[in-house]
């Protein structure tokens, strides 16, 4: 019997030390690439705040799901390079810049820092299923000198690869998308 028991032992240990993973892949999000026409000239002080992520998704691991199922898979190995709420509001603040060229525009990560423009981001919804689509569905409030500014929704579906790096680079372009519409109500 202790025999056995040793064999089980040792069976388990080489589960654990012996057995290897595939390697890790990492994804970021980019802001977009060339250059956008301007929405506006104006010279405006916009601070971007970290978005509110639902904690299922503000994770290392990317997030997917089943087509027309509730279950979601969670990749072991293919993950976000930094947590995707402040990847949001950083790419964000890349792309705003880019639409608001003369602005300055920043994502806040001091309390310290003061703006004239607060903006604010919630996710919703962000639902990833490979081969099929991707939808990003975000709140958004701007806030001029603490009173609130404008809020609104956007709601965006596109169609999505069955790889990662599609993934990432849909989501950048989504997140491109937010960037020009938020910029237009900054410049109205």
């Amino acid at each position: 019997m202790k025999k056995f028991a040793v064999f089980v032992l040792m069976v388990m240990l080489t589960g654990c030390f012996g057995g290897t993973s595939g390697p890790s892949h990492f994804y970021r999000l980019k802001m977009l690439p060339g250059s956008p026409s301007p929405v506006s000239q104006k010279r405006l002080e916009i601070g971007v705040e970290e978005a509110v992520v639902p904690q299922y998704l503000d994770r290392p691991q990317i997030v997917t799901a089943e087509s027309g199922s509730s279950e979601l898979k969670i990749s072991e190995f293919e993950r976000w390079a930094e947590p995707l709420s402040a990847a949001l509001a950083r790419t964000l603040a890349d792309d705003l810049s880019l639409y608001l060229p003369q602005s300055v525009v920043k994502y806040k990560t001091l309390g310290s820092e003061d703006f004239t423009y607060a903006l604010t981001l919630e996710l919703n919804r962000l639902e990833a299923v490979p081969g099929k689509e991707l939808t990003l569905d975000i709140w958004w409030t701007v806030y001029k000198n603490g009173r609130l500014f404008a809020r609104d929704r956007s709601r965006q579906t596109v169609p999505l690869a069955a790889d990662y790096e599609n993934l990432a680079d849909e989501l950048s372009r989504l997140v491109g998308v937010l960037a020009q519409q938020i910029a237009e109500k900054l410049a109205g």
